[in-house]
């Protein structure tokens, strides 16, 4: 078991004992990061553990889902469901699209492959495609300046070929230190459902709603 997936089931082990707490716990090798609030109340906590960012979601104090991310954020793993869903990327695929690059030169492009271990998909491949683009546009959140871009997630089932498409709008910290997948439109078998994942409020150390399952007083959701 690599590195990362050590990291990621020590905290899986804490999130499991405090799935509806108001704060989330962090293990004593990982350091949180920021707290991303959300137009939906979604909750998305940023822990850093050694080269990996892990994104844990709440929606009403419920862990909802967990993305892993690389040293460029590349998306190494994702988990569901209460780990009814879960893919890992396939050892030595190539790295998804570079966030350092894509701002740097406008655009990054990527592949890999990525497996899934539980659910009705066990043992079934799939190959990823990313898009990841920037233009000149900013935005200020909470007194900070992000860039916007887009990013956009091809997924092939490669048994069966079924795909899903999820088009992201995101935000990023211009020394690429933080990546914030906003509002997301996931196309699947003809259908398109957008989430209102787009931040209204970036949450640091000692600020209120830092660390917490629970979205702040007064969202009512959209």
């Amino acid at each position: 078991m690599n590195k990362y997936k050590l990291l990621s089931a020590a905290l899986a082990t804490c999130l499991g004992t405090a799935s509806f707490a108001q704060v989330q716990t962090v293990p004593a090798n990982c350091e949180a990061m920021v707290t991303i609030h959300r137009e939906s109340c979604m909750v998305s906590n940023y822990v850093r553990c050694g080269s990996v960012v892990e994104v844990h979601s709440y929606e009403n104090g419920k862990l909802s889902d967990s993305h892993y991310f690389g040293p460029d954020w590349d998306l190494l793993r994702y988990q569901a469901e209460g780990g009814r869903t879960d893919a890992s990327v396939v050892e030595g695929s190539a790295p998804e699209a570079s966030l350092t690059q894509a701002l740097e030169t406008g655009e990054s492009l990527g592949t890999r492959e990525m497996a899934f271990s539980t659910g009705v998909l066990k043992g079934n491949m799939v190959d990823l495609k990313s898009e990841l683009r920037f233009g000149d546009e900013e935005v200020q959140i909470s007194g900070e300046t992000y860039r916007v871009g887009t990013l956009v997630r091809d997924m092939t089932v490669r048994k069966n070929g079924v795909v899903s498409l999820w088009s992201f709008q995101v935000l990023a910290a211009p020394d690429a230190s933080l990546l914030i997948e906003g509002q997301v439109d996931v196309e699947q078998f003809g259908k398109v459902q957008t989430l209102a994942w787009t931040p209204t409020k970036i949450v640091g150390p000692d600020e209120t709603g830092f660390m917490t399952t629970q979205p702040l007083p007064g969202c009512s959701g959209s």
